[in-house]
């Protein structure tokens, strides 16, 4: 898991991971962020294959598979999406999570992968819609 809150942390998670496309992703979006004046209200975590949902939701409070709106897990059948986006980026899932007004978000990037959690993969799989 690739954790992106301010300069520091983008710097210690490039220099974690190999993958080009991880790393076109971070940067893209932290680009964005940056234009619109958001960079410091903007929370990029990578999920990577194998990572636990306890380990996410260590990281950033809430798991992408719980809604934060009303607390139902998906796979219930009062589940709804609570996510601003979601999408499929070419070999990742993109899902961003607004929090309150003040232009916070959480930006997840999930790597579409047989090794990522199998229920949060079915998720992205369901609700994402092809970039």
């Amino acid at each position: 898991m690739l954790s992106i809150y301010n300069r520091a942390s983008l710097d210690t998670a490039l220099a974690q991971t190999d993958d080009l496309k991880l790393r076109t992703l971070i940067a893209s979006r932290l680009g964005l962020a940056e234009a619109n004046g958001l960079a410091e209200l903007t929370h990029i975590l990578a999920i990577q294959p194998d990572d636990d949902e306890a380990a996410i939701a260590t990281e950033i409070g809430f798991s992408p598979l719980v809604s934060t709106l009303d607390g139902v897990r998906y796979g219930s059948a009062d589940f709804q999406p609570y996510w601003s986006w979601l999408q499929d980026v070419g070999g990742w899932f993109e899902m961003i999570v607004t929090a309150g007004n003040s232009g916070f978000a959480f930006v997840l990037l999930m790597e579409d992968s047989d090794r990522l959690m199998p229920q949060l993969r079915e998720l992205c799989e369901e609700y994402s819609q092809c970039g």
